[in-house]
């Protein structure tokens, strides 16, 4: 199961109460992909969610939306009008968002959740992403509103004619999921941001051992390869006795790094001294190549 379908599962065992319902039913409703005079059309591939949005409209208003697929719809002028003057909205050629409905805490929590419910989708593939999407501007515009005073101000833009809000902050999307009721996917979110950034210290690591070996592996051949032409040239033999050791160190110890080579120099050397003898046998190798 993907992320989202998680998260509405989870949002879809949190019970209905008489004081919510309303609530959560109207951001069903007003994230639906078309609610209007001439007629319901509410998607969702979630059984759950689908047997949640025909409980409200069964059992608040008394209306019977049809399921076909994945879609309730409902095209009966007298049970849309119903539904209509349910909320108050007699007159009304559109259903904006009543605030009186979302005043307190809990109806805020429920209204939000029947929107995720029907408008929601969450990514965590590349980077974080939440979005609700609703054909209405004006929805969008109140709603944003809305977060806005919970402290949970969202991005808006327009795609495809659509109207979307989104947050791209992991720490944005825990607080909306958790204002929603489904903490235990805001939980889970947070371990997800944990385990990609330890994942990602890891890399980070492994990129700068593997990029630091490579450059270690780089200057011993090149230094082994000055050693080899010195001792070609019978030049190895006359050099000072502290290049000889060098070069007999580095020869028997072709894999050290410099601070093994001064861990296993005998004697004691510091890494810039040995550092600069093997620059001096580099030097030594490339003019006798000449």
């Amino acid at each position: 199961m993907s992320f989202t379908t998680d998260i509405k599962s989870e949002l879809c065992h949190i019970p209905v109460t008489d004081d919510t319902a309303m609530a959560e039913c109207l951001g069903m409703l007003l994230f639906a992909g078309q609610f209007s005079r001439e007629g319901l059309r509410l998607q969702s591939e979630m059984q759950a969610v689908r047997r949640r949005a025909q409980f409200f409209l069964n059992q608040c208003m008394d209306v019977w939306p049809e399921e076909t697929d994945t879609i309730l719809q409902l095209w009966d002028p007298g049970e849309v009008a119903r539904i209509f003057e349910y909320y108050g909205y007699e007159r009304e050629s559109s259903l904006p968002l009543n605030r009186a409905l979302v005043e307190d805490e809990q109806s805020r929590s429920a209204f939000l959740r029947g929107a995720f419910l029907i408008g929601g989708y969450v990514s965590t593939e590349k980077g974080y992403h939440l979005e609700l999407v609703t054909p209405h501007y004006h929805v969008a515009r109140q709603v944003s509103s809305l977060l806005h005073e919970m402290e949970l101000p969202a991005g808006q833009m327009e795609r495809r004619g659509i109207h979307v809000l989104y947050y791209k902050d992991s720490g944005a999307i825990e607080d909306f999921l958790s204002a929603c009721g489904a903490t235990g996917a805001a939980m889970d979110l947070m371990l997800k941001k944990v385990e990609r950034e330890l994942r990602n210290d890891v890399n980070r690591r492994v990129n700068c051992e593997t990029a630091n070996l490579t450059k270690t592996v780089g200057a011993a051949a090149k230094q082994i390869a000055a050693i080899e032409r010195l001792e070609a040239a019978g030049l190895l033999e006359k050099l000072p006795a502290p290049l000889q050791i060098t070069a007999q160190l580095r020869i028997n110890n072709p894999e050290m790094s410099l601070n093994e080579l001064c861990a296993a120099y005998p004697g004691t050397i510091s890494k810039p001294g040995l550092n600069n003898r093997l620059r001096r046998l580099v030097q030594l190798g490339e003019e006798a190549a000449k």
